[in-house]
Order: C-alpha cells, then structure tokens, then sequence
C-alpha cells in the first residue's frame, strides 16, 4: 500500500506558494517540496496531490492501493464527490491520475497529523523568505 500526505501554504507578501508531498512506499520515503506561483491555497492543496500522483506514476510505483492523506477538508470532499465548484478542472486531472492505480482511498486528517509534509511546506517556505528562492 501507498501512503500518501500532502500540504501546501502560501506567502501573501511574496505571493509565492509551496507544495510538498511524502510517499511511503513499503520501507521507502520519497520527499519533495517545490515553490509555486499562485496566490490560491485551495488551488495549491490540489496541485499538491495532482503533482504527487504524476510523480507516483511516472516513477511506475501505482501498482499498489494509495491511501492519501490531507489536512484540506475541499481537496477530500472533492474527490469524494468527485465535484467541486471552483476546482473541477485540476480534479479532473486527479481524478484520472487515480485511474491509474487499483483502488484508492482518501481521507482527511488533522494538522498534526501531516506534520511531515507540513514541515516540508514550512522549510520551503523559510527558503523562499532567506533566499528568495523561487
């Protein structure tokens, strides 16, 4: 089974947002955060999965059940009822990423239960404030 979490965040000042995934594979860990131009959390939770399932994909590792993981009540809502108002065109793309695997099951959880990702956001976004990272 995959293991899943996501988080994203958002630097009003600056206008940049980061995204950052973890993917538990068996005993395997894959990290990664990346600095995105969009002033929309909602927007950037979703890209969050969206880039987290290419990724999966494109590493050839969807074989197996994935259990997502996010603390974005609207990203688990939406794949649940596979709608969403203001984001149906990136949760169409997940939507068909999904395809991909045999089964999959999303779920919402709390803050402190992402703290991995989380971190990883948080870390991006220091970077981005000392160093103009983008």
């Amino acid at each position: 089974m995959i293991k899943l979490y996501t988080d994203a965040g958002l630097n009003t000042n600056l206008n940049l947002g980061a995204v950052a995934y973890v993917i538990r594979i068996n005993d395997n860990i894959y990290k990664e955060a990346l600095v995105h131009n969009n002033p929309d959390n909602h927007y950037l939770e979703f890209l969050a999965l969206k880039l987290a399932l290419k990724k999966i994909i494109e590493e050839n590792w969807n074989n197996e059940i994935i259990l997502i993981h996010s603390d974005s009540q609207i990203v688990i809502n939406s794949i649940d009822k596979q709608y969403s108002k203001h984001y149906q065109p990136i949760l169409d793309d997940i939507l068909t990423e999904l395809t991909s695997f045999p089964s999959y099951f999303a779920k919402h959880i709390a803050d402190k239960d992402n703290r991995e990702a989380h971190s990883l956001v948080h870390q991006k976004m220091l970077n981005i404030r000392r160093h103009d990272d983008k």
